[in-house]
């Protein structure tokens, strides 16, 4: 909190809104205030100047459990309903940075600002903030971003993200204004004893991270009137680290223009990753009905006349839509996936070879598992004792393998090719790319390298961490009152 942070600087920007109401001269009444309120006798020294005057006054206060408030008390009884009682009251009790500015410290800080635009605004409050903090809806100017920050409490290093901004957009801009920003943030960390912090918060953000994994989540499910239609709702991170990424919509698409619609989601991804320099995932969370969905096979920029399989460029996988709305199964989900990650060897892995759902509900809990091998496509439908993908994602395990034709004894083969590496299983999404690439793959219409099982793998593959439901969505579509104007419409 800015408070616990600055209280020095609390007390320094009380004096000023104290000095403006010209409470000095009236320093005995409130100094009898404040005493009476905490039931003690407040020694308050004398000074020849009234801001000396002042500052020993609120000193004092800062002393007694509850004295600042009691000063707050004091400044409403003597100037009821004021401007500078509420300054006071916001001070104390809701601490902003502007409010711990000095005057002169706001005026020139807006001065430069105000007519400021820089590219990405969005992105570095973003960035500032936290990442994933909701935006308001237009924030066109530097000194806008400044005051919407303002409000938002310091991180744990004690930086507030207003200041953060500053130091993005002067790493960003340079020049003047980002000298003016940096020996401004300089001052301002000074006066909020924050020097060490801000240099090392400035380290970072000199040095920016472009690698790491930037994802593309797509959330396809069935319309649940209109059988033609599915409800597709799209997350495309723009940082690493940021999770959850903002929802970018959610539209409805014809089952026979999914495919071009997923091509239109990662054109527009690229253009926000264009400056990234790590790699990319597309993953796909679909309901149990769609897993089977072809999407290693699809394509984008169909317009272009070439189409690309997106095989080549990205990172792809299926998720589960039923067990990221199933609460229930989230905490063997994660002790699993750990337990993998600490190990993931192809001792790990656990070929599927028609056990009954009961018997592989047993074997499956052992956290020696994270990633089974299906004998076959798992049926659309759950249930049944050969639903092993059910009992798979039930029993928390985060990767789970399919292939629609090849046999069990082909698909053993195929991971221990993926599990070759540093990483081993560790990073299978990126594995399986590798060799897909390696294949050669084609056009899927040729018919080539149909011979090759990567080419048809299915990978679901599961990190609990990143989520984007945290319950069962109300989408639009969900919602009483757009379903009755839909069906009265038809």
């Amino acid at each position: 909190m800015l408070r616990q942070v600055a209280g020095h600087v609390i007390g320094e920007a009380v004096v000023d809104v104290l000095a403006e109401a010209g409470l000095a001269e009236e320093l005995a009444v409130v100094v009898s205030l404040v005493g009476k309120t905490l039931g003690v006798e407040l020694a308050v020294p004398r000074h020849p100047t009234p801001r000396s005057s002042l500052i020993e006054v609120v000193s004092a206060c800062e002393r007694y459990q509850n004295g600042m408030q009691a000063l707050v008390g004091a400044v409403a009884f003597m100037r009821p309903g004021s401007p500078e009682s509420e300054r006071v009251r916001d001070l104390v009790e809701r601490p902003r940075v502007l409010d711990l500015l000095p005057r002169a410290e706001r005026h020139r800080l807006h001065q430069w600002l105000a007519g400021v635009e820089v590219p990405r605004l969005g992105e570095l409050v973003h960035r500032a903030s936290g990442l994933g903090s909701p935006l308001p809806p237009v924030l066109r100017t530097v000194w806008e971003a400044f005051t919407h920050l303002a409000d938002f409490n310091a991180d744990t290093d004690g930086i507030p993200p207003a200041f953060t901004l500053l130091e993005l957009v002067a790493h960003q801009s340079g020049g003047e204004l980002g000298l003016r920003l940096t020996e401004w943030n300089d001052y301002q960390a000074r006066r909020l004893r924050l020097e060490a912090q801000l240099r090392a918060r400035r380290a970072t953000i000199a040095t920016p991270s472009r690698e790491g994994r930037l994802h593309l989540m797509i959330l396809v499910d069935h319309d649940g009137i209109d059988p033609r239609l599915y409800q597709v709702s799209h997350w495309c991170q723009r940082l690493p680290g940021e999770w959850p990424p903002p929802h970018g919509g959610t539209a409805e698409v014809l089952a026979a223009d999914l495919e071009r619609y997923v091509d239109s989601l990662v054109v527009d991804a690229e253009r926000v990753w264009a400056d990234h320099r790590g790699s990319v995932a597309l993953e796909f969370v679909l309901p149990r009905a769609l897993l089977n969905l072809p999407v290693q096979l699809w394509r984008r920029e169909h317009e272009s006349g070439m189409p690309r399989p997106l095989s080549i460029d990205y990172l792809i996988s299926v998720r589960s839509l039923e067990r990221m709305r199933s609460k229930h199964w989230h905490r063997v989900w994660n002790q699993h996936w750990e337990a993998f990650m600490a190990n993931p060897s192809a001792e790990s892995v656990y070929y599927e070879n028609g056990t009954q759902a009961a018997g592989l509900d047993v074997v499956l809990s052992d956290l020696r598992w994270g990633l089974v091998v299906l004998g076959s496509a798992p049926p659309l439908e759950a249930g049944g004792d050969g639903d092993s993908l059910t009992v798979a994602l039930r029993s928390g395990i985060p990767a789970v393998l399919w292939h629609p034709d090849a046999p069990l004894d082909v698909l053993r083969e195929l991971i221990t090719e993926l599990a070759k590496g540093d990483s081993g299983l560790g990073d299978l999404p990126m594995q399986a790319k590798k060799n897909r690439v390696r294949a050669g793959l084609p056009l899927p219409e040729t018919g080539f390298h149909r011979d090759n099982p990567v080419r048809d793998l299915v990978v679901l593959w599961d990190d609990p961490s990143r989520l984007v439901l945290d319950q069962p969505p109300a989408f639009p579509w969900q919602r009483g009152d757009i379903r009755d104007d839909r069906e009265r419409a038809s």
